[in-house]
C-alpha cells in the first residue's frame, strides 16, 4: 500500500507541474499574439494584383501608392519597408486562378494611415452605397463557404 501511495503522490506532483506549465504556456502564447498584432498594425493587405514571373512587388506597389497619395517616390521608398506575397505560388494543377494577396509593411504608420484613408475615399458615394447594399449578400455567401470579392 505504501508503494501505491508514493506513486499517487508522484502523479499528483506531475499533474500540478503540468498545470503550472500549461498556465505559463497560455500566458506566453497570449503575449506572443499581442506582439504579433502590434507588429501587424503597420501593415496593409492588397488583393487582386495579377501575378507575373520575376515581378518586383515593391516597385509595383510603390507605383500604385504614388497614384493613391501625393507623396514622392523617394519618400515612399523610405517608408515602405517590405512588400511580399502571402503563401506559396500555386502550380497550374492546383491553382484557383486567384492571385495571392500582397502584404505591405510600412516603416511609418502615418503613411500607412494616409494610404488607408485615401483608398477609402476613392470610392464615389454611389459605389459606397452599392457596396453597403451588397454586404449582406457577401456575408451570406461567406457563411456558405463561398468566396466573394468586391471589385
Amino acid at each position: 500500500m505504501d508503494n501505491q501511495t508514493e506513486l499517487l503522490k508522484g502523479i499528483e506532483k506531475r499533474i500540478e507541474a503540468n498545470t503550472v506549465a500549461i498556465d505559463v504556456n497560455k500566458k506566453a502564447t497570449s503575449e506572443l499574439q499581442s506582439t504579433i498584432n502590434h507588429q501587424q498594425k503597420g501593415n496593409l493587405r492588397v488583393t487582386g494584383l495579377p501575378e507575373k514571373d520575376d515581378e518586383n512587388m515593391r516597385e509595383t506597389i510603390i507605383g500604385i501608392l504614388t497614384k493613391v497619395i501625393p507623396v514622392s517616390v523617394a519618400r515612399l521608398r523610405e517608408t515602405v519597408d517590405t512588400v511580399h506575397r502571402l503563401g506559396q505560388r500555386a502550380s497550374a494543377a492546383t491553382s484557383n486562378n486567384l492571385p495571392r494577396a500582397v502584404i505591405i509593411q510600412f516603416g511609418m504608420r502615418t503613411v500607412r494611415d494616409e494610404v488607408w484613408k485615401k483608398s477609402k475615399e476613392d470610392f464615389s458615394k454611389e459605389d459606397r452605397l452599392a457596396r453597403t447594399k451588397l454586404w449582406p449578400l457577401d456575408q451570406e455567401a461567406r457563411s456558405r463557404g463561398l468566396l466573394h470579392v468586391f471589385m
